[in-house]
């Protein structure tokens, strides 16, 4: 079996991998990046659905036609049907490409001098007396990959991270997802995104309708990993009082793609010697959306920089490592923990006590207060410049004082019927 020498080995060529792997790249280390699929960005589960504030500040400069729209305003819809309208004068989201975006910062690693191997999955991991790792890699070619340092890319399953024993989070928990993409929708405004919550149609989480300036769009639920995914989508599409009804002419353009998302807060620790855990398998997604592109933009460059600076001072210990944990916690920490509280505060509210908070936020027009959110990837520093107004206030505390009973994990909980349940 040959067996190839670089410094740092990304596992995974998502955002955070890639992003890694450039960072380190840059630096001046050799890189090996390590795909299990044959294809970068394929298949596609990501929404891709990210706030432009938060990108131009992380991201890479990106082609055009990799923005599939730009996006106004969102429409909240409450499990009773009630809309809750957001809206901004200029775009504040763009939809992207994921399969194109994951491509697009590839190609950037790989001309900064990474190695990408595709269809090479690791199957073995050990470390030797001198300190290196050695994977085992399946595939076409089988071979082993030397290193100094492991980046774990690789998503929530991520073995290297079990492997090296690295805690999980106590909050940690996962919502599955599954999306698909379509054309002929009916009254689907381009400028907005479609949320729809309710525990019947979306337990635990929400659905979705993110369009397309084509007019085609990505639809999709997220929910609780005990419910059965599946059935929630097939119950969202045919039966929901609001989405159906848009949905009743549509042509899939794209089988569903299911999918784990951790939600449940970043993991305690994300370095060990020699390994550094990143993105979905760091956790590092947000608690209220699952989206995880700006903080794998965040925490890739850092864990990358980190890696390369361990390779060149010759010291690859937990010690040397932990800078990118403290970095990566001063940068978004603030803004998980807040999501994580946010989180738990919503989204297992009986339907009742959701359609009464969503009732409170338009008696007092606290959508004008939304409307003012700059960056919706930076939740918890927007969530504090808005609490000065008082409507934003009393929708806060409202949500409060209805969570309690859920948050207590309360039985007694409103058994109304609410519109649309079967």
């Amino acid at each position: 079996m040959s067996i190839d020498f670089v410094d740092v080995a990304v596992i995974g060529c998502g955002v955070s991998g890639a992003t890694a792997a450039l960072a380190a790249a840059k630096k001046g280390v050799s890189v090996a990046i390590l795909e299990e699929d044959i294809q970068v960005g394929e298949p596609s589960h990501c929404s891709g659905h990210v706030g432009i504030s938060g990108f131009k500040r992380f991201g890479p400069a990106i082609p055009r036609r990799i923005i599939e729209n730009e996006i106004k305003g969102a429409v909240l819809h409450a499990p009773d049907g009630r809309p809750l309208i957001l809206q901004r004068p200029s775009p504040v989201t763009w939809v992207l490409n994921r399969a194109e975006f994951d491509r697009h910062i590839a190609s950037l690693a790989t001309r900064s001098g990474a190695e990408l191997h595709l269809n090479s999955r690791v199957e073995g991991f050990g470390r030797s007396e001198d300190g290196r790792f050695h994977l085992r890699i399946t595939g076409p070619k089988r071979r082993e990959i030397s290193c100094k340092i492991v980046i774990d890319a690789a998503g929530c399953g991520a073995s290297i991270s079990k492997y090296a024993g690295l805690p999980r989070s106590g909050t940690r928990m996962l919502v599955n997802s599954a999306q698909f993409g379509a054309e002929n929708l009916i009254d689907v405004d381009r400028d907005f995104v479609e949320v729809y919550f309710g525990q019947h149609y979306a337990p635990g989480f929400f659905g979705w309708i993110i369009p397309r300036r084509d007019g085609s769009a990505k639809i999709g639920i997220a929910a609780d990993s005990r419910a059965n995914v599946r059935e929630c989508l097939k119950r969202f599409v045919s039966k929901h009082p609001v989405a159906s009804s848009k949905l009743r002419r549509a042509k899939s353009l794209t089988p569903p793609t299911y999918h784990p998302i951790p939600v449940g807060g970043a993991r305690d620790q994300t370095y060990t010697d020699g390994i550094l855990t990143v993105g979905d398998a760091a956790s590092q997604v947000k608690p209220t959306t699952g989206g995880g592109i700006v903080f794998g933009l965040v925490c890739g460059r850092l864990a990358g920089e980190t890696a390369a600076g361990g390779v060149l001072t010759d010291n690859t210990s937990a010690s040397r490592l932990r800078e990118y944990e403290e970095a990566w916690r001063q940068q978004i920490g603030f803004d998980l923990e807040a999501m994580s509280w946010l989180r738990r505060l919503l989204y297992r509210l009986p339907d009742p006590y959701l359609n009464r908070i969503f009732k409170i936020s338009s008696d007092l027009r606290a959508n004008a207060v939304l409307d003012r959110a700059s960056d919706i990837d930076f939740q918890g520093k927007t969530m504090l410049s808005l609490a000065r107004d008082p409507r934003f206030f009393i929708t806060l505390l409202s949500a409060s004082l209805l969570s309690a009973p859920s948050l207590l994990g309360s039985s007694r909980s409103p058994r109304r019927k609410t519109v649309g349940q079967v």
